[in-house]
């Protein structure tokens, strides 16, 4: 007992007898069945391209299992129905004036105007400018057309011993428009009587008013810048005449 006590086994000794053991037993060696741990194996247990297609269960893998860029693009679907309108931007500047249409023949190409509050009056027996009554009006180059001038005010016509008329007329660059021989606005006497030939009459005073109004045409006018006046006078130097609230209006019509 105190031999079998000092004996140590070696490995080599352990290596030596399972050969003996297997010499012994022939070609009858026992099977051994191995069994391994559920998720005992990860990334590091198995080598580089160990896993192929067959290993993978069909229609497992999902998109996200690949690397961005690695699956190709499917074709593209149909268009979508279209999506309802945005709210409607802010209007842009306004763009430049365009450049004037022409007029078509027997048409009104232009219209130009002045007025007055204020009142102007005159002694004169000769015509003389009515206070900013003109207009300036420009006939294109290649163009004639013809004018028809308006003009109405308020006047008063008075003063002297015997009746005497206020007159009114219009001028185009210093020649009095058609039908000439300027227009009796307005008289400085009343009959008394309402007729109009009437024996007994009353002079009017600076606060008798009447409306006036005249329509004067032109001839054919030519290209170029022309004037047109409002001129106004008395027959007499005893007898005012008073325009105010005044307006001077000017068609111009294309002739050819």
């Amino acid at each position: 007992m105190k031999v079998l006590r000092g004996l140590r086994v070696s490995p080599a000794m352990v290596v030596a007898c399972l050969a003996l053991l297997v010499a012994l037993g022939g070609t009858s060696v026992a099977a051994v069945t191995l069994t391994i741990p559920r998720s005992s194996v990860g990334t590091l247990q198995l080598k580089e391209n160990s896993v192929v297609s067959s290993k993978v269960k069909n229609g497992t893998l999902l998109k996200t299992d690949f690397k961005s860029g690695q699956l190709p693009a499917g074709k593209a679907g149909p268009a979508g129905a279209p999506g309802p309108a945005g709210p409607g931007g802010p209007s842009g500047p306004a763009g430049a004036p365009g450049a004037s249409g022409v007029a078509t023949p027997g048409y009104v190409a232009q219209v130009v105007s002045a007025t007055s509050g204020d009142s102007s009056t005159t002694n004169s027996g000769s015509f003389g400018d009515l206070n900013n009554a003109s207009v300036t009006v420009t006939v294109p180059s290649g163009e004639t057309d013809q004018l028809v001038v308006f003009f109405s005010a308020e006047s008063a016509c008075y003063g002297g011993t015997s009746i005497h008329g206020c007159r009114a007329r219009i001028v185009l660059d210093g020649n009095e428009l058609n039908p000439t021989g300027g227009e009796t606005i307005d008289s400085n006497a009343l009959c008394t009587d309402g007729t109009s030939t009437c024996t007994a009459k009353v002079y009017k005073t600076s606060d008798s008013r009447v409306g006036a109004s005249m329509v004067r045409v032109s001839g054919n006018v030519t290209a170029g810048q022309h004037i047109v006046k409002v001129q106004y006078s008395t027959s007499a130097g005893e007898t005012t005449l008073r325009l105010d609230k005044w307006s001077l209006v000017v068609q111009r019509i294309k002739v050819s």
